[in-house]
C-alpha cells in the first residue's frame, strides 16, 4: 500500500513538471491578440453604459489629463448600439494597432424608424508602459 502511495506521489509530481514545462514553452501572445481582447473588453463596457470601467482602458497619458467625470460626460442619449464586435486588428507598427469595430448604431429620433445603421469604426490602440491602452482623440 505505501509503495501504491509512493508511485501515486511520483506521477503527480512528473504531471505537474510537465504541465509547468507546457506553460513555459508557450509563446507570448501576440499583440493582436491582445488588443482584439481588450477592444472588445472596452466596447461591451461602453454598450453597458459603464463609462467608469471604460476609462481605465484609456492611455495614461490620456487619464493624466482627464478624469473619470470628464470621460463620463462625453457619452450622450441620443444613440445606442447594438452588437460591436471587433472584427480585426492590425499592427503595422511595434506599438500602435488599429482595431476595427463593426456595430449597429439605433438612433433615438424620429424618421429613423427604429433600426440600426449599420457602421465600422476603426480604434487606435498604443502601447504604453508595457501594456495596450485605447488612443482617445479629442
Amino acid at each position: 500500500m505505501k509503495s501504491m502511495y509512493k508511485t501515486l506521489a511520483h506521477t503527480l509530481v512528473i504531471a505537474g513538471a510537465l504541465a509547468l514545462g507546457g506553460c513555459a514553452s508557450a509563446p507570448p501572445a501576440q499583440p493582436q491578440d491582445i488588443v482584439r481582447a481588450r477592444a472588445q473588453e472596452r466596447v461591451d463596457l461602453l454598450l453597458a453604459r459603464n463609462f467608469d470601467q471604460a476609462y481605465d482602458y484609456l492611455a495614461p497619458s490620456y487619464r493624466a489629463l482627464n478624469d473619470r467625470k470628464a470621460y463620463r460626460n462625453r457619452f450622450g442619449t441620443g444613440a445606442a448600439w447594438v452588437e460591436p464586435k471587433v472584427t480585426q486588428v492590425k499592427c503595422d507598427e511595434v506599438d500602435r494597432c488599429v482595431a476595427t469595430v463593426e456595430l449597429g448604431v439605433l438612433v433615438v429620433a424620429p424618421g429613423f424608424g427604429g433600426k440600426p445603421i449599420q457602421s465600422e469604426m476603426f480604434e487606435t490602440w498604443i502601447k504604453e508602459d508595457g501594456q495596450w491602452w485605447f488612443y482617445q482623440r479629442d
